[in-house]
């Protein structure tokens, strides 16, 4: 057993930060940095040809890459315990996932150039369900398609038309010449979530609304007009609907990542593997 003293000695700490930076993700270079030599022959030999084989995989260049792969372990566990897991997050898994897909088959077919390696990766989950179940949902922007229910459809449908019809009659507002003069400029933007039209505050009144905000100097005041208030009031309702029905689908896909945490652990953890076993054979 090496002494800590020892590693200290052979400057361990600074060549595993060297190797850490060989790695392709944050799981990886964990695992580079936690790395400590064996006293056992068996497995420190073990550890040689496996790097063996990544260097020769390299050398022959092989498309074997962990680009994509994110450390989603805490995510996966959270979610055992119902914390929701964001968009984003979510397309992590998926991506996490598709990688461990395409490294386990790659390598599987190459089983007997790289037994070691392929062995590894055969560790790997691939999830296809998870995976085709986040793909259903989210596009490759992380973004909720309208077709990941029915209701968010219907609600994104009734959404659209709820928001032009609120754009036109702000347009009619605004550029209609009894109001032009009332009117700092021909704008329609928003405040606090509501569409409001800028006027001159000396002609506060001349166009009936609710005032959101006023510009820093006072000569500016954010109307909503009151003509528009309830169209301003159903297209909010709709978003109000549409962010609802975008939290029950998450809530839902969570679930289904909680179901399969220990095997996204587990996945996680084969790549990292992998990654210290490539960072190994780039560093050497």
């Amino acid at each position: 057993m090496i002494s800590e003293k020892s590693t200290q000695t052979l400057e361990l700490p600074k060549i595993l930060d060297q190797l850490a930076r060989h790695t392709t993700f944050s799981a990886g270079a964990q695992l580079a940095r936690e790395l400590f030599p064996s006293s056992d022959l068996e497995e420190a030999q073990t550890w040689q040809r496996e790097t063996a084989e990544a260097r020769t995989l390299i050398e022959n260049k092989v498309n074997v890459t962990l680009g994509g792969a994110r450390d989603v372990r805490d995510a996966a566990m959270n979610a055992t315990r119902g914390v929701l897991i964001d968009a984003q997050t979510m397309l992590d898994v998926r991506y996490t996932l598709r990688r461990a897909t395409t490294i386990k088959r790659t390598l599987g077919r190459m089983k007997g150039t790289y037994p070691l390696l392929s062995d590894i990766a055969n560790e790997a989950e691939e999830c296809n369900a998870l995976q085709e179940s986040i793909a259903r949902v989210l596009n490759e922007k992380g973004e909720v398609l309208d077709t990941a229910s029915p209701q968010l459809a219907l609600i994104r449908r009734d959404l659209k038309v709820s928001y032009d019809r609120l754009q036109t009659r702000l347009a009619r507002l605004i550029s209609s010449s009894t109001n032009a003069q009332f009117l700092q400029e021909a704008l329609i933007t928003t405040r606090n979530g509501r569409y409001v039209i800028p006027i001159k505050a000396e002609f506060k009144g001349r166009i009936p609304g609710i005032v959101h905000d006023s510009s820093s100097s006072g000569a500016t005041l954010f109307i909503e007009p009151l003509a528009t208030v309830e169209l301003n009031n159903a297209w909010r309702e709709l978003q109000l609907a549409e962010e609802k029905e975008i939290w029950r689908i998450l809530q839902a896909l969570t679930e289904e990542v909680g179901d399969q945490s220990e095997q996204i652990v587990r996945t996680v953890e084969v790549l990292a593997y992998l990654d210290l076993v490539f960072a190994k054979a780039i560093y050497a």
